[in-house]
């Protein structure tokens, strides 16, 4: 697949995924020892509403108490 292949909404997306990644690297470079995964995962989280922030982690809570 090439970029020309994608509509404008999933090459806006890339383009502001890549942000994500740049200022996540640029975080974790400030601090040592600290995930660039990590820091993403909370950048993308920031973007969500708190009720989905909430929902996400419920429903993660309880896979990991079925994991137990």
């Amino acid at each position: 697949m090439q970029v020309n292949d994608l509509t404008a909404a999933e090459r806006d997306w890339i383009e502001a995924d890549e942000l994500r990644w740049r200022r996540a690297h640029e975080i974790a470079a400030r601090n040592p020892g600290i995930d660039v995964g990590g820091v993403y995962h909370v950048l993308r989280n920031l973007e969500r509403s708190p009720a989905e922030r909430l929902r996400r982690g419920l429903a993660f809570a309880r896979l990991g108490a079925d994991r137990r």
